[in-house]
């Protein structure tokens, strides 16, 4: 490893160049504004940044673009350097050395109070806010800087004193120019030492996951094949309200190809041929495609909110990817164990262990589906039943509260105004789902309510963005009796008990109680389908 110290200045020309690039494993540009105006700060400063990790290889190395203009364009006839460690610096500094990067990207720089900040149309009109790139890119001179300040009366014409006082700090930031980076270069060409120096580097200086391991060493292997498929299933994933990151889809490919979900011990994996990888990706691809399919439609889970644990989702992509069809009993048999499996929170705690015993139990071609109710069934002794006890403090985080959501759907639940039904996506803004507090938080805390008794499941119902607003802190007694004497079904869909007497606030703990009986009820018959 060969180390050389380089100015800003060099690093950006090198970027304009196109000679350093970014490959296609590291993760996206993520800085902020704000994280963009503390690193100028501290070049400002004079203070320790970090150093430059680059790789000098021949390597066919799939790259990705810069979230900047420089060099964009430019196509080198030498073999550019990877940046294994710093591309978010080095992305940053790039932004504010580009004098394409829209204007809202900018950052600004205080010349009486030497502070950094984002561009905001405030400061912008404020001479005393320096657009840094402008100053940088030699767009403006320090000279057209003290020129604009004396017109703009922040300098007085013969005040000598604050226009040198000025001037030193135009020329201390100019000179962040000269900064210089400590550069690092690897010139090794095995990519299994170069995929751990990889890791390394990206997790400060500690190991990060196996999963990311597996990730870097397969997508070295496959430049191309991997890593972006994964970045659009990843998209594709969140747009349908499934937060899924490369980790997951990380493991799902190794249970779908290898069926056992442990990154350790892979040496064959990484053996197959290319080719054979690809496929087993596409299947994996497929299997999860169709596993959300299965829980949106087939169960009524509308995305992660609702997901106490996504390791569910592993056996049923697998499944998924496997057989050609299922019979109807194995769709119900998959469906409850899926509830199952994550109103008893099968995955939590050694959730690795426990997901190689459900892939094991399926069988070389998931006959065995089964098998993977009978296995749940005896881990938890029998027929399981949830009790009006179970709810007891129970919030929005406990793994029944799906249950909740799948309760009041399966009612056909409205909107308590409108009669509209509720779900997780609907069109028109103000009926975008809320969790309303059928006793309002204002008014509980008012009576020294704790939180957990406040925040119960039982407390909690599903109303439309707008119908929520409408309520407010209004007494229960009061709104509840309105749209009871509308339409009292719109409240028995979502198990309100309809003894009004209930509905005063003395009688909260008593309210709760009967709730906690008429969602337990719900959520049981769910579970017994």
């Amino acid at each position: 490893m060969i180390g050389n110290p380089l100015k800003i200045k060099e690093l950006i020309s090198e970027m304009n160049q196109g000679s350093i690039r970014i490959p296609e494993i590291q993760r996206g540009y993520v800085w902020k504004r704000s994280q963009i105006a503390k690193l100028l700060d501290s070049i400002y400063r004079g203070f320790p940044t970090g150093s430059i990790l680059l790789w000098d290889t021949k390597q066919e190395i799939i790259f990705k673009d810069m979230q900047t203009n420089l060099g964009r364009n430019v196509r080198p006839d030498f073999i550019p350097k990877i940046v294994l460690d710093g591309q978010q610096r080095l992305t940053s500094l790039g932004r504010v050395f580009d004098n394409t990067t829209p204007k809202q990207d900018h950052i600004l720089f205080n010349v009486i109070n030497e502070i950094f900040e984002p561009y905001s149309p405030r400061n912008s009109g404020d001479p005393r806010w320096l657009d840094v790139t402008q100053l940088l890119t030699e767009e403006m001179t320090e000279l057209d800087v003290l020129y604009r300040l004396k017109d703009a009366g922040v300098i007085a014409t013969d005040d000598r004193e604050a226009e040198r006082e000025i001037h030193k700090k135009l020329k201390n930031l100019s000179a962040i120019r000269e900064y210089q980076y400590p550069v690092e270069i690897v010139r090794e060409d095995d990519l299994e030492i170069v995929t751990e120096v990889f890791i390394r580097v990206n997790s400060g200086g500690t190991r990060l996951r196996e999963a990311e391991l597996a990730l870097a060493r397969l997508a070295w292997k496959l430049p191309g094949s991997i890593v972006g498929p994964f970045e659009q299933m990843e998209d594709a994933c969140e747009e349908r309200g499934f937060d899924l990151d490369t980790r997951f889809l990380m493991r799902s490919l190794i249970s779908t190809a290898t069926r056992q979900s442990r990154f350790r011990d892979l040496k064959a994996f990484w053996e197959r041929p290319v080719e054979e990888i690809e496929r087993a990706w596409k299947k994996t691809e497929k299997g999860l495609k169709l596993a959300l399919d299965f829980v949106e439609g087939n169960i009524g889970i509308p995305g992660s909110e609702f997901l106490p644990s996504q390791f569910s989702l592993i056996p049923l992509a697998v499944v998924l990817s496997e057989r050609q069809q299922l019979s109807g009993d194995e769709e119900r048999t998959l469906r409850r164990w899926f509830l199952l499996a994550n109103s008893f929170s099968r995955y939590v705690g050694t959730s690795e262990t426990t997901l190689n015993q459900d892939l094991s139990i399926l069988g070389g071609n998931c006959e065995n589906i089964a098998g993977l109710l009978d296995l749940i069934l005896r881990d938890l002794r029998g027929e399981p039943k949830i009790n009006s006890q179970d709810l007891e403090r129970a919030g929005m985080s406990s793994p029944f509260f799906p249950l909740a959501w799948l309760a009041a759907v399966r009612r056909n639940a409205t909107d308590w105004f409108k009669g509209i039904r509720i779900r997780n996506d609907s069109f028109a803004e103000d009926q975008n789902i809320e969790y309303h507090h059928i006793f309002p938080k204002k008014l509980l805390n008012a009576r020294g309510v704790d939180r957990y008794t406040r925040d119960e499941i039982a407390n909690i119902a599903f109303l439309g963005q707008k119908a929520n607003r409408r309520i407010l802190a209004r007494k229960p007694a009061e709104y509840l009796a309105e749209i009871a004497d509308h339409d009292p079904t719109r409240l028995e869909a979502q198990f309100v008990p309809m003894d009004r007497r209930l509905w005063e606030l003395d009688r909260y703990e008593d309210f709760l109680a009967e709730r906690r009986q008429l969602l337990a009820d719900a959520m049981n018959e769910i579970l017994a389908e």
